[in-house]
């Protein structure tokens, strides 16, 4: 049953998240909240087959629809995570836009799509920023929770040195956050290298990173980073 006796259309209410994705702003997205939270099987179907739309906004719209289409279950997967990575693999090697391909990669994060590690880490040194913030965005959620990849590692510490500042931001945090199984002198080593290599904006940035740290971090990480308190970090 697909629940269209209770609330709005689901016609209506992809109409309305087209509209929301269509104004490229920071906005509300009421409509596609509402579609988050109707995870039947024609929401399903209709945005798996707006991934092979001809206009990115529609094919950006399905990977929004798929990336947080209904709740995690006991066993940490969403209604349709299977399927959502499927459709997905069938479509991201062959999208053009970068923005949409971000999107995909963030697909694949959100829904934990470990064994599509590899094809992410691919596209870790891509041109587009959305692209590479995407991947510093996923790679926590595709690591190996026991124990993070020395190849996961090694593409979060080349991100936290990109260009752009968002992405460094994202990949500074997994690195300190989010990785697994990784010795504390690592850390430091890590904190040490980069600030050594940093200018006074990325400095900055380290130090911001330091006060997020709670109280159990390692005094020689929290020392490397800094503790300054700084302003909010960078946006995509």
């Amino acid at each position: 049953m697909d629940g269209e006796a209770v609330g709005p259309a689901t016609d209506d209410l992809f109409a309305a998240a087209l509209a929301e994705v269509q104004a490229d702003d920071d906005g509300p997205v009421p409509g596609l909240l509402a579609l988050h939270a109707r995870p039947t099987r024609l929401v399903f179907e209709r945005a798996a087959a707006l991934l092979a739309h001809e206009e990115p906004a529609e094919r950006e719209l399905g990977a929004r629809v798929l990336r947080e289409l209904g709740r995690h279950g006991a066993d940490g997967r969403r209604p349709f995570t299977t399927e959502t990575i499927a459709v997905v693999m069938a479509e991201l090697p062959s999208e053009p836009d970068p923005w949409v391909l971000g999107c995909m990669i963030s697909v694949l994060g959100y829904h934990a799509a470990r064994e599509n590690l590899d094809l992410v880490l691919g596209h870790r040194s891509h041109a587009a920023q959305p692209v590479r913030f995407a991947v510093a965005a996923a790679l926590p959620d595709l690591a190996d929770p026991g124990r993070t990849q020395g190849r996961v590692v090694e593409a979060l510490l080349r991100l936290a040195e990109d260009d752009d500042a968002a992405v460094r931001w994202y990949a500074l945090y997994a690195l300190f956050h989010e990785t697994a199984g990784v010795a504390d002198e690592d850390r430091v080593g890590w904190a040490t290298a980069l600030t050594t290599r940093a200018d006074p904006e990325r400095r900055g940035e380290l130090r911001h990173l330091g006060t997020t740290l709670d109280d159990r971090a390692d005094p020689g990480l929290r020392a490397a980073l800094g503790g300054e308190r700084l302003g909010a970090p960078p946006t995509p």
